[in-house]
């Protein structure tokens, strides 16, 4: 056997349980494959499945409450099943690299993102203090960052979701581990640098790295995996080849994630824009920020939006290029520089307008947050966050049990989740309470940004049509900002595309999206094309 063709990572009947107040809960069963260098093994299937906690055990991260067991589990020659913390410490970063799902949550929010990056090659005394900031500039720039000495200096919270998780995996490859485990990588990333880390991977594969994928998106999946194994609830239902899950699967729960994948559903039905007020109308929005390096920039610039009652706007483009900081001052929780926002054909925001003026009017606008865990209060039960929001809605008390219990059945979650914090639920159940709690207010508008971005595709298809139909029945708007052109293409009525700020193409979603003008629309449908083409047409 040839080194280049040597296990790195053996796992052979891993199995991982909680204690619960109810018995043990097994979230792994029986879970076996071997990694082999410049290979990729996929971990696909629903949130809750069990695919981060396998990532985690492998690195030794379960948690303390969990029961690990493995008949073998290797990292080369070494036995990673009784290792001692300070063992693990020499071992990860070094050895194995991990991009973890929530970058938010990932990155010290206290210090710039460069040394988040650098604190790998200080704690195996890599370089010189003046060779780790050149070397974290490189990483930034191989991850497909641009100004990477500024965005070095920036703390998470000054960049968007994608430019944070860009920064995660540069901080993951840093010390050019071995093995690599990625929990979904690409999640809140734009087709274009979705390709890009897509070659990324590839380049790291051609070097000898093993990667362990784990993913919802499944045209990513279909572009890079090796092999895949299918869970859920914790156990192995389909395990092969790449070509012969995608092409040829055997279980029923294989092919429902197949056909549930947003590229295949069909684009929403072209309409013309309906006469009357708008719902909504920004004007010339401009909003600036002045960088670590004392240069003030312009996040957006000169941003027009209109928005129609019953409608879907959606507003796409890269990382970082304002759609995340337009939504924000249209909600009123930034003031911008410049410009103006009506709102039910009143003043929203505007020079000198206070929130007290437009309190009595929040709960007709509610907003889906691209990561939901920051925007919950940690110590709140699930019951409470959506009790909390009843009682804006004038919601008795004694009706709020009920009322709960239905919100969760509407985004698919059990009733028993109620008493369950966010910290203790997967990225995509926190994700569906946050829908959950958005609808409870009954608004006239939502403002999703991202809302489907940390689902699985068949928990997307679900909240998907939810959606649709809270359109349907009760005559919802909504500003709708993704990555993902197949969610753009079936939910949205409009579109308007951003670049650096500025809006750069606007119009019907049939127009921009089967005839873009511009050039950057052009380039990020060429990119999304690319990645839903590695999928077969039908199951």
């Amino acid at each position: 056997m040839s080194a280049a063709s040597d296990p790195i990572l053996h796992v052979e009947n891993l199995s991982v349980s909680f204690a619960t107040r109810r018995g043990e809960h097994v979230a792994v069963h029986n879970l076996s494959f071997t990694l082999r260098r410049g290979k990729v093994v996929a971990l696909v299937g629903e949130s809750g499945s069990g695919k981060s906690v396998t990532a985690r055990s492998i690195i030794g991260l379960a948690g303390a409450g969990a029961r690990v067991s493995a008949r073998r589990l290797s990292l080369g020659d070494e036995d990673l099943r009784h290792l001692s913390e300070r063992q693990w410490r020499s071992i990860r970063g070094s050895r194995i690299g991990m991009v973890l799902q929530d970058a938010l949550v990932a990155l010290d929010p206290l210090r710039p993102v460069g040394s988040e990056i650098a604190e790998s090659l200080f704690a195996h005394h890599r370089g010189t203090s003046k060779e780790r900031a050149q070397k974290v500039c490189d990483l930034l720039e191989q991850v497909g960052i641009r100004d990477p000495d500024l965005r070095a200096r920036q703390r998470p919270d000054e960049l968007s979701g994608g430019l944070r998780q860009r920064a995660l995996i540069a901080s993951a490859i840093a010390m050019s581990p071995p093995f690599l485990i990625a929990d979904e990588p690409t999640t809140a990333l734009d087709p274009t640098v979705q390709a890009q880390i897509l070659d990324l991977f590839n380049t790291l594969r051609e070097d000898g790295t093993g990667l362990l994928l784990i993913s919802h998106d499944l045209g990513f999946v279909a572009k890079l995996a090796d092999e895949i194994i299918v869970l859920e609830h914790g156990k192995v239902v389909e395990q092969g080849a790449a070509e012969q899950i995608l092409t040829a699967p055997t279980h029923p729960y294989t092919i429902t994630l197949l056909e549930a994948d947003p590229s295949r559903h069909p684009a929403r039905p072209a309409t013309t824009v309906p006469v009357g007020a708008p719902l909504l109308q920004a004007e010339n929005l401009s909003f600036v920020r002045k960088g670590p390096d004392g240069v003030v920039r312009p996040i957006i610039d000169d941003v027009n939006i209109t928005l129609w009652p019953g409608r879907t706007l959606g507003l796409i483009g890269e990382s970082g290029s304002g759609k995340t900081t337009t939504s924000r001052i249209i909600a009123g929780l930034l003031q911008p520089d410049t410009g103006t926002v009506t709102f039910r054909g009143e003043p929203w925001v505007a020079a000198g307008l206070q929130e007290r003026t437009r309190r009595a009017r929040r709960r007709f606008m509610a907003l889906i947050y691209q990561d939901p865990l920051s925007s919950f209060d940690p110590r709140w039960t699930v019951f409470d966050i959506l009790s909390d929001a009843l009682l804006v809605t004038g919601v008795p008390v004694t009706n709020h049990k009920l009322r709960i219990t239905e919100l969760l059945e509407r985004v698919r979650l059990p009733p028993g989740i109620a008493g369950h914090r966010p910290a203790g639920m997967s990225g995509g159940q926190r994700q569906r309470v946050a829908i959950a709690r958005a609808v409870a207010v009954k608004p006239d508008l939502l403002i999703c940004d991202e809302p489907v971005s940390a689902l699985d595709v068949s928990v997307q298809d679900q909240v998907l049509t939810l959606l649709e139909e809270l359109q349907d029945d009760l005559g919802l708007s909504c500003l709708f900002i993704s990555h993902d052109m197949g969610v753009i293409r079936r939910m949205c009525d409009d579109v308007m595309v951003m670049q650096n700020g500025q809006i750069v193409e606007a119009g019907l979603a049939t127009d921009v999206l089967l005839r873009p003008r511009h050039s950057f629309t052009r380039s990020l449908l060429a990119a999304a094309t690319k990645l839903s083409a590695s999928l077969p047409a039908a199951v």
